[in-house]
């Protein structure tokens, strides 16, 4: 990825990091699913000007810019999952920022955001 002045970087915080090791091992066929649509996300905004205008189905819009994948896309019956990544379009960064379910849904979009806004802080 790196030279090319389309290619955005990945960065993993460690929320991502310690719910990928729970989901690869508890959960493999989801994560596999998530990690499906984030390539598809990589494509679309590699090829476009305005991350933030991105739009698929599989993509769910959360607060400060958020953006929630689901499994959707994928074949069999999988637990609904959620991989938040956040656009930090400055600096061209991909932020993954943590996987989860749809039970733990509300939490998740709480300890993003902080996440987020931590980003958003440093940033200036």
């Amino acid at each position: 990825m790196e030279g090319d002045e389309t290619s955005w970087s990945i960065q993993e915080h460690p929320e991502f990091k310690r719910d990928y090791k729970w989901y690869a091992k508890k959960r493999p066929r989801e994560l596999a699913a998530v990690f499906a649509n984030f390539k598809r996300l990589e494509k679309m905004i590699n090829s476009c000007q305005h991350p933030q205008l991105t739009v698929a189905g599989f993509i769910h819009p959360e607060p400060l810019g958020i953006w929630a994948l689901d499994q959707r896309g994928s074949m069999g019956n999988l637990q609904a999952t959620r991989l938040y990544c956040y656009a930090e379009s400055s600096r061209k960064n991909i932020h993954l920022l943590a996987i989860g379910s749809k039970d733990s849904q509300s939490a998740d979009i709480s300890r993003v955001t902080e996440i987020v806004k931590s980003i958003l802080e440093n940033s200036l």
